[in-house]
């Protein structure tokens, strides 16, 4: 069940789950096929009357689509926590898609214009040219990284394998010493407080959580402050009642908290 948001919010739920991941392909798809046009209307000239305005459309479809994307993933990440990088990636294609979408609408009323008055564009025109290209294509590789982060948090732990422990102890869970689980008191856990080793408690088990600093999906600083630390408040508080992050914590587990 997903954690509560504001109910009052148009962009949180669609038909009872979450409506990013529907909206999100909104500006994905279009926004690389906007700017693909937008290249083919810059290098052959006898498109442009055809394909110039159904570019322009196909652009300020895809700005609003990364708009709703946009409030939509802030809307998630309510409920999950924050992406990240995906975050911060998704914020760039709401600025892309807004800034080529007017600026090749801009580009192709100054063309028309300087076509009526038969005025070469020369110089200037290539210079334009250049720039609203550099534009598409810098709109294509922003797309394109944002999806690929995004799939790559949903995904990549589904399909990575496994990672190898010595136990697997499920948050909570409580483990006695005859059973094979290695008992570690806080002390223990307190010097292993930085990116090179970084151990933390979490509701009477420890967890060797290294490995996962650089690929926390809310970026590696949330990880390296709870370095060393008995951190079962906070993650309660972020991740209670998520099954995902528990399954992927559990991984990590490396022995009981000793009790004091």
């Amino acid at each position: 069940m997903l954690p509560l948001a504001d109910p009052a919010s148009p962009f949180d739920l669609a038909f009872g789950l979450p409506l990013h991941p529907l909206a999100v392909h909104v500006p994905v798809v279009l926004l690389p096929l906007g700017a693909i046009g937008v290249v083919l209307t810059l290098l052959v000239p006898s498109w442009r009357t055809s394909l110039a305005w159904p570019t322009v459309a196909v652009l300020g479809v895809a700005a609003v689509g990364a708009l709703v994307a946009k409030l939509s993933g802030e809307a998630l990440a309510e409920r999950v926590g924050s992406p990240g990088q995906h975050e911060q990636l998704g914020n760039w294609v709401l600025i892309m898609a807004a800034i080529l979408f007017a600026a090749t609408l801009a580009w192709w009323l100054w063309q028309g214009k300087a076509d009526r008055r038969n005025r070469p564009t020369g110089v200037i025109g290539l210079i334009v040219g250049t720039v609203l290209a550099s534009i598409a294509v810098g709109a294509i590789i922003v797309s394109v990284l944002a999806g690929h982060t995004g799939a790559a948090q949903v995904w990549q732990d589904r399909v990575a394998p496994p990672v190898e422990t010595p136990t697997a102890i499920t948050p909570g869970a409580t483990a006695e010493p005859g059973a094979g689980a290695t008992e570690i008191d806080i002390a223990e856990v307190a010097q292993h407080a930085d990116s090179a080793s970084c151990w933390v408690a979490i509701e009477g088990t420890v967890y060797d959580v290294t490995a996962w600093i650089p690929r926390h999906p809310g970026g590696p600083d949330r990880i390296l402050a709870i370095c060393g630390t008995d951190a079962s408040d906070g993650f309660s508080a972020q991740h209670g009642g998520q099954s995902l992050p528990t399954e992927q914590l559990s991984s990590f587990a490396i022995g009981a908290l000793a009790e004091p």
